[in-house]
């Protein structure tokens, strides 16, 4: 037995399963105790249903291995439940019920090329969907196909404040209440200390995430940006800078930034950037040489150039052409003689990082604590260039009417930058909350209501 003090969300989802309800869907803030929701409902499904076998899913397996298991095991291995790795299967040694965890995005991408619920028996007829706001309302179809052999069906569904919940409609069209939520629902749980640090958050971004207040985008992407703020006219490089490049890949128009990291302005510099027009890789490391050279091979650069210690690109880079049978990575990463810039450059495949929302989400936070900077001579030169530039693409980019980014090819700067602060401005700075933690089983989460499973 044991004894759990579930706040207000918590006590919602509870008495929804208990009822019955076909959809249990839930909207709610950064840390208001969703997860610790699902493992309750595991309980309680196990206690209801007996003997019977339960599914659970959440979008990647980092995701599953870093947030989701240390929550399950904290409250179900005190109880006698095991675990078996190979299945990923939790059982309940005391009435023999099951629960499957599973993952649905392949590792390493946004992609379920394969359905990886395929062949589950889900006796129970339960479902559990974590982080739904990753996902899309295919999964809970999937799902669904899964809960045929059980019981009267139940999709319990959890995600984080974004417009047009598909899983608040769902519960919608089954007629059953949807549930939102604030962090605030977990205020005893979570410090007034971050709290506080949330305050430090574009106030769109914590007007969502922790109110659960999601507004509809309008206007530009990068609201942020404000040139009087972030266009300097006093910048001054020095060697011993920091320099890197960001790369968006592309024969007919690719886009390339050079950025130096300014430690007193603790602040990174975006000091030349090349929009050309249908240039082979080349061609390109031509423009970047005449401007910037590496670090590593100073004694043979022609003449004083900025000097760049790393780079970043896009992942499509990895893909071989059918021309030269190389990468765009392996062909720039060779030597100035050979064709390249002799740099070699990193991206990235963790789906957390590559989802465009969430680093369009990390970029404006960047430039809304000033960590992006744009010199003047940049910024004026990008008002007459002939294509692309970081100046037009800032006073364009734009929501579209499905509130994404509209990709109208003017962007591939920002792309660029975007790549750049997946490596060296993302932060989670207001999300690193330490829940205090409770020495006991019997640990409080909002309210005086006592529920034991």
């Amino acid at each position: 037995m044991i004894n759990i003090n579930p706040n207000p969300l918590q006590t919602q989802i509870l008495k929804a399963i208990g009822k019955q309800d076909r959809v249990v869907a839930a909207r709610c803030g950064w840390g208001s105790g969703k997860t610790s929701a699902l493992v309750f409902s595991m309980l309680l499904v196990s206690k209801l249903r007996p003997g019977t076998s339960s599914l659970m899913v959440t979008d990647t397996t980092p995701r599953y291995n870093s947030v989701l298991m240390p929550e399950i095991e904290k409250w179900l291995v005190p109880l006698g439940w095991t675990y078996n790795h190979t299945n990923k299967l939790w059982t309940d040694t005391e009435n023999g019920s099951t629960v499957w965890c599973r993952s649905y995005y392949r590792p390493g991408t946004r992609e379920a090329t394969h359905n990886p619920l395929e062949g589950l028996n889900v006796t129970s007829g339960v479902c559990m969907i974590d982080e739904c706001q990753t996902l899309t309302s295919e999964v809970a179809h999937k799902a669904l196909g899964r809960l045929r052999s059980g019981p009267s069906p139940i999709m319990i569904l959890v995600g984080l404040p974004v417009i047009d919940a598909w899983w608040v409609k769902l519960a919608e069209q089954a007629e059953c209440q949807p549930l939102f939520f604030s962090s605030y629902v977990n205020e005893e749980n979570l410090s007034q200390e971050w709290f506080e640090a949330t305050k430090l958050l574009p106030p769109d971004e914590r007007e969502a995430m922790v109110m659960n207040k999601p507004k509809p985008p309008s206007g530009l992407v990068y609201s942020e940006f404000n040139h009087e703020k972030h266009v300097i006219d006093d910048f001054v490089y020095h060697p011993s800078m920091t320099g890197r490049i960001a790369i968006d890949w592309g024969f007919r128009k690719p886009s390339v930034l050079i950025i130096v990291y300014d430690e007193q302005r603790e602040s990174s510099i975006i000091v030349h950037e090349f929009n050309p027009k249908e240039v082979t890789i080349e061609q390109l490391s031509l423009m970047i040489l005449a401007v910037a050279y590496p670090r590593s091979l100073m004694p043979s650069a022609p003449s004083k150039r900025i000097w760049l210690d790393t780079g970043v690109a896009d992942k499509a880079g990895k893909a071989r052409s059918d021309h030269t049978g190389l990468s765009a990575f392996r062909m720039i990463r060779k030597s100035p003689n050979d064709g390249g810039i002799g740099l070699p450059m990193r991206s990235t495949t963790d789906p957390v990082r590559t989802d465009i929302l969430n680093g369009v989400q990390r970029l404006k936070r960047a430039f809304n604590s000033g960590k992006y900077l744009i010199t003047r001579e940049v910024w004026e030169k990008g008002e007459k260039a002939s294509g692309n530039s970081i100046r037009k693409a800032l006073l364009s980019y734009a929501w579209d009417k499905k509130e994404q980014p509209k990709k109208d090819g003017r962007e591939d700067p920002l792309d660029a930058l975007r790549y750049d602060c997946i490596f060296h401005h993302w932060t989670e700075s207001a999300r690193n909350y330490q829940p205090k933690s409770k020495p006991n089983r019997k640990v409080r989460v909002g309210s005086s209501k006592k529920v034991s499973f």
